[in-house]
């Protein structure tokens, strides 16, 4: 069940590509927005720059290791081991790991605080902060835990190197069941704060949705532990190919990185979406573009927030979870108001207590 070598390098240039075009986006939607950057676009940008790292790892290990590669092996059937393309393939899965704990961490972390920035209320910030403080333990645990498989630390951690090593598949196997259950206790963090809302049915299932986009990368998650227990079954076998039957180890982990990348990008998409489907040109196509939504009404701002203040995906809410305020707006100022931007999603309507 080995990838070539040149499936190894097209889905690393693919998956580099993907993620840092998504990001790209997603700087044009906060500039369409013109508000400054948030410490979730710069987690973001981190987790991009993790990516981008381990599909460069893949590359080198594909095209001057041996990855994705049948092994070149003594005659006795044992692995060469001062082969340099050997070396260097031993050397990129040592780096991967690090950087793909890194970057799903980031990744994480980027959607929580993405989530705090939404739901402003005091309830549901001390659980995502909770969560964020989980997220960040388990990244350093697994970056560490990666870095010294072998004391003194070294690449080269395959038994047959004669090393102070753990063994690595329980690891992997470990870090890919936690990895699933973090991105699944992130889908369902706001899930209860979306059906507390007084919003249509309709509205709530949208809002939800848009939320459990990061499904993506939790279904990667789970597909990325399945490869891992059918490489752990073959290189008990196979224990002197590595450099192929690890390749699908090498593509679903850059892949798991690139879709948790995206996944955190395409909520905030909305600015771009929804100009280009109503490509308003002037104040009153704007109204529309809000009236369509069924989130904005002329003349009232949702709970008397300053009109001036305005975020590209944000879902405000109360912090204290009191009926809303609407500040109406009379005379000749109503003229002068200033709309917020278009592609803010305004929830109007009252929250039940958490």
């Amino acid at each position: 069940m080995g990838y070539s070598r040149g499936q190894t390098i097209a889905i690393a240039v693919i998956f580099m590509v993907l993620p840092t075009s998504v990001v790209g986006l997603r700087i044009w939607a906060k500039t369409m927005s013109r508000r400054g950057f948030g410490w979730d676009d710069y987690l973001i940008l981190l987790a991009l720059a993790t990516t981008i790292g381990s599909c460069v790892v893949q590359l080198i290990a594909a095209i001057d290791g041996q990855l994705g590669q049948h092994q070149t092996d003594a005659p006795n059937g044992m692995p060469i081991l001062n082969d340099p393309r050997f070396l260097r393939y031993e050397t990129c899965k040592f780096a991967l790991q690090m950087l793909t704990y890194s970057g799903y961490g980031l990744a994480k972390a980027s959607i929580l605080v993405l989530y705090m920035r939404i739901f402003d209320v005091r309830a549901f910030r001390i659980r995502a902060k909770i969560l964020l403080v989980v997220v960040t333990a388990w990244t350093i645990s697994f970056f560490f835990a990666s870095l010294f498989q072998c004391y003194p630390i070294t690449p080269l951690i395959e038994p047959f190197y004669g090393k102070k090593c753990v063994n690595a598949i329980p690891l992997w196997y470990v870090g890919s069941s936690t990895d699933i259950l973090l991105d699944c206790l992130i889908l369902a963090l706001p899930i209860p704060m979306v059906l507390k809302l007084q919003l249509p049915q309709k509205q709530k299932i949208g809002v939800i949705c848009m939320l459990l986009l990061g499904a993506l990368a939790t279904a990667s998650s789970v597909a990325r532990l399945v490869v891992y227990v059918q490489v752990g079954n073959i290189l008990a076998v196979h224990f002197n190919d590595e450099t192929y039957y690890t390749s699908p180890v090498f593509i679903w982990s850059v892949i798991e990185l690139a879709l948790g990348v995206i996944s955190a990008c395409l909520p905030t998409l909305r600015p771009i979406f929804l100009r280009y489907r109503t490509k308003p040109n002037s104040q009153e196509s704007g109204v529309s573009a809000y009236k369509s939504f069924g989130s904005f009404r002329y003349g009232r701002h949702p709970y008397g927030r300053s009109a001036s203040r305005s975020d590209d995906y944000e879902i405000p809410v109360l912090k204290a979870l009191e009926p809303a305020v609407h500040t109406h707006i009379k005379g000749p100022d109503a003229e002068n108001l200033e709309l917020p931007e278009v592609g803010v999603i305004m929830v109007h309507q009252n929250i039940e207590h958490v």
